[in-house]
């Protein structure tokens, strides 16, 4: 695949996490394929399609509306975009029935979305959820690692 094709899909990439940040799903539609788009979550069974995905991310800027996501790294191969991310925002909100606990979190993650004919039509997200549920509070610590080094 030519250069030029690489770079207008980590284009739309990036165009996507800026409007899933900002809560802008009009920007978002233009350059997704609605009908076709498809959400892999961890823990989740099936995948996700357009509508449920845009109800998950409204409900995780509902919990963290501050939420700034931070592109460290991208590389794209065929109809293929790799983001690497920090998440960070404070949880001001409800998240999976967990209360609010005002504090902040930092956590990374990685996307992989694939993008035809330029339009996204379906995404792979991972990111650290158990350090985050460590950082509001959710979970307890765990037990050191240092006598494992």
């Amino acid at each position: 695949m030519e250069t030029k094709t690489l770079n207008a899909n980590k284009k739309i990439a990036r165009q996507s996490i800026e409007a899933y940040e900002k809560n802008d799903y009009s920007a978002l539609e233009k350059i997704t394929d609605i009908a076709k788009f498809k959400l892999h979550l961890p823990g989740m069974d099936k995948p996700l399609k357009y509508e449920d995905a845009v109800k998950f991310n409204k409900q995780y800027n509902e919990a963290f509306p501050d939420v700034k996501l931070i592109i460290e790294t991208q590389i794209a191969e065929g109809d293929f975009v790799m983001t690497r991310l920090i998440y960070k925002g404070t949880n001001k909100g409800a998240f999976q029935g967990i209360s609010a606990s005002g504090k902040k979190i930092k956590v990374s993650g990685m996307t992989l979305q694939q993008i035809v004919k330029g339009k996204l039509v379906e995404e792979w997200d991972e990111f650290d959820s158990l350090g985050m549920m460590k950082q509001i509070g959710a979970i307890p610590e765990l037990e050191s690692t240092e006598k494992y080094n």
